[in-house]
């Protein structure tokens, strides 16, 4: 006689606890040391947390800022150094020029070729020294047409010059300023102008700052360059290694849900074949050959089975 059967509302399986129990840490486990890899966070509008990805290529541009203000900063120094040196180096050939010919005119300067040669020398490549007096007139340039012209005349179309040169009349003085040339292009030039002692005269020495900034230039380029490949392999590597990580995550899921299954089938057979045997069905065989405590399980099975089947028979022996 077989006992009907009351089926039971039944919850979630044991495969997809299995799974949800061994996946969801993992997933989790994943997410976090992703966000810390790849993903920064921000909070208001200001950083919460920068990731690994974003903090190497943070400091890698910091580095590449710094060096470079660092460089322009002692390359500024530099020319301004040697600017005014060569300034300084020809007030003191023309003090000693004033002071052997204390009775020369202003006159016979202009005629002198050895004081031309001492007035005007040459500043780097395209920079040059010129000597005018607290007139404002022009008495040795490298350009002899200007010779004998005021600096109205000359630098009239620059306002801020005139006045760094007009403040070199009272003492040393030096600055920075913009000077468009004839082709209408504007170049950044330093200027420095010191008074020739016990004269009323005064020394300008002045450059191009890009004439002596373009190692600097060449440097940054590079530096530039290098920054962008090494950019470029640092992202390179990191979607190698997010690769890596979809793939470890992808087989791990993989093994985990066939774990699952070799773990669960075993269980849902049994399973099966206790319903069979509480149908009154006790011939029916356990073909599954484990170990562990599956092993077990399929042992207490076929106890119970045995059991019932010698159960019945003495019930029939009694009857009989």
């Amino acid at each position: 006689m077989r006992v009907p059967m009351v089926k039971k509302k039944r919850g979630l399986g044991l495969l997809p606890k299995l799974l949800m129990g061994v996946l969801i840490p993992i997933l989790l486990a994943f997410i976090v040391i992703g966000s810390m890899v790849f993903y920064s966070w921000n909070v208001g509008g200001r950083p919460f947390f920068t990731s690994i990805k974003d903090n190497g290529s943070q400091k890698l541009t910091e580095l590449k800022t710094f060096f470079l203000t660092e460089t322009r900063t002692y390359t500024g120094g530099m020319v301004e150094k040697m600017i005014k040196t060569k300034g300084l180096d020809v007030v003191g050939q023309m003090e000693v020029v004033f002071r052997s010919n204390p009775k020369m005119k202003k006159e016979d300067l202009l005629k002198d070729q050895v004081i031309q040669s001492i007035a005007v020398q040459k500043v780097g490549e395209m920079g040059h020294t010129a000597v005018y007096d607290v007139q404002g007139v022009i008495y040795f340039h490298k350009d002899p047409a200007l010779v004998g012209m005021t600096l109205n005349q000359i630098y009239g179309r620059s306002p801020e010059l005139l006045k760094i040169m007009e403040a070199g009349t009272k003492g040393p003085t030096s600055d920075y300023y913009d000077w468009k040339d004839a082709d209408g292009r504007v170049h950044s030039k330093y200027i420095y102008l010191h008074p020739i002692k016990g004269s009323e005269f005064i020394v300008l020495a002045d450059a191009y700052v890009e004439e002596f900034s373009k190692p600097v230039k060449a440097i940054e380029d590079r530096v530039r360059q290098i920054e962008r490949r090494y950019l470029e392999e640092y992202n390179k590597n990191f979607r190698i290694f997010f690769l890596i990580i979809l793939i470890t995550l992808l087989v791990l899921i993989a093994v985990v849900f066939l774990f699952s299954r070799l773990v669960v089938h075993p269980i849902k057979y049994l399973s099966k074949v206790a319903d069979t045997i509480s149908m009154g069905e006790l011939n029916v065989p356990i073909n599954l050959k484990a170990k562990g405590e599956v092993g077990l399980l399929v042992e207490s099975l076929e106890r119970m089975q045995a059991s019932v089947k010698a159960a019945i028979e003495r019930l029939q022996k009694k009857k009989g």
